[in-house]
């Protein structure tokens, strides 16, 4: 099936939606779980190792920490974020990659 874009988005506040959108996009880098909005370890390697294809320094840990946050935030910045690149994600974080994952799935 489908995922519908997510409104985190506009809301700034990760859902269930967000969560399936990032797993899908983690799918594209060797994530071969369920889409079920449920993030776990694997949901993060595979998030990890996309990270790491775009050219972000994280590490392949299966736990979202600063590093992966970082980049997360790096892509956000892209996708509209002006927050700061700190690690520390916020609702402003959320949008931007959720725009990413939007318009990239």
């Amino acid at each position: 099936g489908t995922v519908p874009v997510t409104s985190t988005q506009a809301s700034g506040t990760p859902n269930t939606v967000f969560y399936m959108r990032l797993q899908l996009w983690a799918s594209l880098h060797e994530y071969t779980g369920p889409i079920d909005g449920v993030p776990g370890t694997n949901t993060w390697k595979g998030v990890q190792r996309g990270l790491q294809s775009m050219g972000y320094d994280v590490d392949i840990t299966g736990t979202a920490d600063s590093k992966t946050y970082t980049a997360i935030q790096a892509v956000a910045a892209l996708h509209g974020y002006t927050g700061p690149i700190d690690g520390v994600p916020g609702p402003n974080t959320y949008r931007g990659f959720a725009r990413f994952l939007n318009e990239t799935l």
